[in-house]
């Protein structure tokens, strides 16, 4: 059985189907209707390019059902996206009040479509959001921070009822992959670039977990706190709430650093 399925009839031998595969596995000549190399298409990485991009439907591969593609429609234009780049904010506040459940499955729907090494979706979640949780997290992370003798002051920051670790997110939400998975810090960042800049639009407040990851990644307690199964391992976190402020204006930023060569 093939693994690509390409109706002659619909086919307009424009090869757009060839350009785009990453592993080659389709060859055409001219006026010819594209056919597959055996050996390649074992290699396919289910990436979806040559069904998404033939404009007559004439294609399908047998690993993704034709049904299971959107049509994609409604995207923003340059200005709306670079009003949802400058206006993005690290939240550092948050309300005690919770995220609700259908938002957060909203943003894992829209996040699993984020791009990853050789498309091997290899990006898992935990979402956490038992306040008992969130609080070993707090303390032990704040515990490994108030090793460093330079850091002190997050204790005294505690002490006087701020949350240094947190900011008093109601939701971490933390990424893994396969333990021996080249690519897990990429992916994972580029998977929670994705849910911070989508919670924007949401108008959820987001960022970054580095203390927690990185503690986690010097103590196994705290990954295992986190539910980092085993035989993975933590690619980041990223905090989420209800913004507690409303950003006015967009700070400045230093000049961009680029050579043309």
């Amino acid at each position: 059985m093939n693994l690509i399925t390409i109706d002659p009839d619909k086919c307009k031998h424009d090869d757009l189907c060839v350009q785009v595969c990453p592993i080659n596995i389709l060859r055409s000549e001219k006026g010819q209707t594209p056919t597959e190399d055996a050996e390649l298409a074992k290699k396919c990485i289910r990436c979806g390019h040559c069904v998404a991009i033939c404009p007559t439907g004439a294609l399908s591969n047998s690993l993704m059902p034709v049904e299971e593609f959107q049509v994609a429609e409604n995207r923003p234009g340059a200005e709306q996206v670079e009003a949802l780049l400058l206006g993005r904010r690290s939240i550092r506040g948050f309300r005690k009040s919770p995220v609700q459940r259908e938002q957060l499955e909203q943003l894992l729907e829209v996040v699993r479509r984020a791009p990853t090494a050789s498309n091997t979706q290899n990006v898992a979640w935990n979402i956490i959001q038992a306040p008992q949780l969130l609080e070993q997290i707090r303390e032990k992370t704040l515990d490994w921070l108030c090793s460093d003798p330079t850091r002190t002051y997050h204790r005294e920051a505690a002490k006087q009822g701020r949350d240094p670790i947190l900011r008093g997110g109601t939701v971490l939400a933390v990424a893994h992959c396969p333990k021996d998975y080249y690519w897990t810090e990429i992916d994972s960042a580029i998977a929670i670039t994705y849910m911070e800049l989508y919670a924007s639009s949401m108008r959820l407040g987001a960022c970054w977990g580095g203390l927690v990851t990185k503690a986690a990644h010097d103590i196994p307690e705290i990954a295992h706190i986190l539910g980092v199964p085993e035989g993975r391992r933590l690619g980041g976190a990223l905090m989420l709430g209800l913004p507690r402020h409303k950003h006015r204006l967009v700070p400045p930023r230093n000049p961009v650093q680029v050579t043309w060569l």
